[in-house]
């Protein structure tokens, strides 16, 4: 852009009323914040440049001295053979005569020389006083003459390419590779090959000036470059300047101009005052959006919020199990992206959005944890003053409500039942005992004088008794309410003891126990000794399920705000047809079990807030899965 340019575009931007002078200093600010701008882009390109030369000619040198390393190293092994199988050649006597005499060694030393550039001599030395003698070398003259040592060139090679540039540029230096041998076991002499570093920077002198010429052609290629920019920028600030320009500033300040440095403080100011604002803005919708997420963690129904493009705005732990989707793979994002079309939950969003209608509650079976279970699922529609802004899905597991009124009613039958059952068993409690007593009056008075067999029938009359008796006593201790000592229990050192309990057990009768409990086990909220009765009663009739041996196994895992503790053995199982009577009272698969063991584990647990289940096949053994909640908190 010209000159002529440059001040027809002041010009134009003048507001109206500024004075002539007013825009002539305007626009010797102008051209200063320009130069500024161009200072700034050519500093950084000069210092990008250099860098990148550094960079390049590091780089270089350091493959200029690995390559000098290894072809010295293989010049020096070379001569090295050589040199040994003219020691072979001529035994231990005369060893320094034949080395020095040797022509073929003096040829090899002179041609290396010749060949490699960066290489300042080669030589054979001996030891002899004290001090490195050249027995070969390149130079004939220096025969016979003390070789001083020089630092080695692998030492250099080690360190960083910035180490090795300098050593190069720092002035003239000789590095020398040296393979020692032997003779007789006892040191000899070296063969030894030195670099001169001014040679070696005569190689990389090239390269060196290539960079140097790059660099100044970059850096003044960006000068002119910075030069065109910054007149292009200005179109661009100038709109800028004459939108600011309509922004009141403040009471009894200028308007804004951007050729002003002072303006520009100014303009910085006052984004960040309306940052400010959109800050405190945000951080309000945030607030509104971390209390409607607390809000909706405390609903035990699956609740999901979309806005009308229908991204997901909030959603609470059951939508997160319904949709199998984190919380942090579906906030702020669109739920048709990613849940299938054909989910229940993304149609009736994509109904509610387009008609405008709230829908349901409509009961449907979703797949949830590798079962179908059946939601009520509702979207109501949420307004503002626009019109349709978003919906709520809210989806009740009805297979869950159905278990827990199932439960509830199970329980004030048993409430009911305990209430008749303690005054009946109360009534026929006392006859029993006076029978057992007038049985043992009757023993006492038959065994002085009468028939032999009235004993037996005695037996059997007392027998009968105490086992009606027992029968009332389980009855009692099912339906009776327990006074539970509610505290924290360990899992892990609970079951521990319950194997210890029943492995005398299993091992006699030839029953292998196996445990796969996690140590790190949440605590659960609960009254030890109810609960260890749970699992030594599930574990005992495992044992029982398996006269013939098999494997019992014990397992515990932290499963959603739960813990899941499974008994399974590899037993004769459970025949289909009891199945679902199981935790009936008086439903037993033996012959002599009284039925009530079951039923009073499924007290206890249900006591607890947790539930227990049953998997079997006949002839394949049985697997009780109980449930039951961790400590909140």
């Amino acid at each position: 852009m010209s000159r002529i340019d440059s001040d027809s575009l002041a010009k134009a931007a003048t507001f109206p009323g500024e004075s002539s002078w007013n825009g002539t200093r305007r626009n010797s600010k102008s051209v200063g914040f320009r130069g500024k701008q161009i200072a700034t882009l050519t500093l950084v390109a000069a210092a990008v440049a250099l860098a990148t030369s550094l960079v390049n000619l590091a780089a270089l040198a350091r493959f200029t001295i690995d390559e000098t390393r290894s072809r010295a190293e293989l010049l020096a092994e070379t001569l090295y053979h050589q040199a040994s199988r003219v020691i072979r050649q001529h035994g231990r006597d005369g060893i320094e005569e034949a080395l020095a005499q040797d022509p073929s060694l003096a040829s090899y030393a002179e041609g290396v020389v010749g060949y490699s550039p960066t290489i300042l001599y080669v030589a054979i030395t001996a030891i002899s006083d004290g001090r490195d003698t050249a027995l070969v070398h390149n130079n004939p003259t220096a025969k016979g003459n003390p070789v001083p040592r020089a630092p080695s060139l692998t030492e250099l090679a080690e360190e960083n390419p910035l180490s090795q540039l300098w050593a190069l540029t720092r002035g003239h230096q000789v590095l020398e590779v040296s393979v020692p041998f032997e003779v007789d076991g006892k040191p000899f002499g070296s063969v030894r090959v030195a670099i001169s570093t001014l040679l070696l920077r005569e190689e990389i002198a090239g390269a060196i000036v290539r960079n140097v010429l790059l660099a100044t052609g970059a850096v003044l290629g960006t000068f002119i470059a910075s030069l065109y920019l910054a007149n292009r920028l200005l179109a661009p600030i100038e709109m800028l300047r004459r939108e600011l320009g309509r922004i009141d500033p403040g009471e009894g300040e200028p308007p804004l101009d951007l050729r002003n440095e002072a303006d520009v403080s100014r303009v910085a100011e006052f984004f960040s005052s309306m940052s400010k604002r959109l800050a405190d803005g945000r951080s309000s919708r945030e607030g509104e959006s971390g209390w409607l997420s607390t809000m909706l963690g405390g609903l035990s129904d699956a609740v999901v919020v979309v806005n009308g493009q229908g991204s997901v705005l909030s959603l609470n732990r059951p939508a997160e199990k319904l949709l199998a989707r984190r919380r942090e793979e579906l906030e702020g994002r669109s739920l048709s992206d990613l849940v299938p079309r054909d989910h229940p939950v993304a149609r009736i969003v994509k109904r509610a959005l387009t008609s405008g209608e709230s829908i349901g509650p409509t009961n449907v079976r979703i797949e949830d944890s590798g079962r179908r279970t059946v939601y009520a699922l509702s979207a109501q529609v949420l307004r503002d003053a626009n019109g349709v802004s978003g919906v709520m899905v809210s989806a009740r597991d009805m297979d869950k409500l159905s278990r827990l009124g199932s439960h509830l009613s199970y329980s004030q039958k048993l409430a009911a039942l305990g209430k008749l059952t303690s005054g009946v068993a109360h009534e026929i409690k006392n006859p029993l005992n006076a029978m057992v007593i007038h049985v043992a009056l009757l023993r006492e008075k038959l065994s002085r004088a009468g028939p032999p067999e009235a004993q037996a029938y005695l037996d059997t009359l007392e027998r009968e008794i105490r086992r009606l008796d027992r029968v009332i006593q389980g009855f009692l201790k099912f339906t009776r309410p327990e006074d539970l000592q509610l505290t924290s229990v360990t899992l892990p050192e609970l079951l521990e003891e319950v194997v210890r309990l029943v492995s005398a057990e299993a091992e006699a009768s030839g029953i292998a126990v196996a445990t796969a409990v996690s140590s790190d086990l949440p605590p659960v909220y609960g009254d030890r000794e109810l609960l260890q009765q749970v699992f030594v009663n599930l574990m005992r009739n495992a044992l029982e399920a398996m006269p013939s041996g098999g494997r019992l196994e014990l397992s515990a895992r932290p499963a959603e705000e739960s813990i899941e503790i499974a008994v399974a053995d590899t037993g004769v199982g459970i025949d289909p047809d009891l199945i679902d009577k199981i935790f009936d009272l008086y439903v037993t698969t033996k012959s002599e079990g009284s039925g009530i063991g079951l039923s009073v584990v499924y007290r206890i647990v249900q006591l607890h807030g947790g539930e227990i289940t049953v998997e079997s096949r006949k002839g394949e053994g049985a697997r009780f899965l109980v449930r039951l909640p961790q400590v909140p908190g």
